[in-house]
């Protein structure tokens, strides 16, 4: 498993073990959650948490059934939608910072 991937992953919003879960249900293709949790070394307490919060962001697939398999979002789906979710926050941002600015301007008239 790549460092620099494990790295960058976590710049772009994902914790540690975010990452590790995502970039080793690439590789596996789909997981249970032991089979994750042997593969990356992501502490079996833990993993539950983990995909539980994946899938609410939507970048984890669930397929339900005894046991549950877990599938990682299409590489390019994901920087898509990190890409919108950033864009997004960079604008609301943006306006944020620019109504501050405009506030601060017309005290000082």
């Amino acid at each position: 498993m790549s460092s620099k991937l494990i790295d960058n992953l976590q710049k772009l919003g994902f914790t540690e073990n975010e990452a590790k879960t995502y970039v080793g249900l690439l590789s596996l293709n789909e997981a249970t959650a032991r089979e994750i949790h042997e593969y990356t070394h992501v502490p079996r307490p833990k993993i539950y948490g983990v995909l539980e919060r994946m899938v609410r962001k939507g970048y984890v697939e669930v397929k339900e059934g005894n046991p549950t398999y877990f599938k990682g979002l299409d590489p390019e789906q994901l920087t898509r939608k990190l890409k919108k979710e950033f864009l997004n926050s960079l604008n609301e941002t943006q306006k944020e910072l620019n109504s501050i600015g405009l506030e601060i301007k017309n005290q000082c008239i």
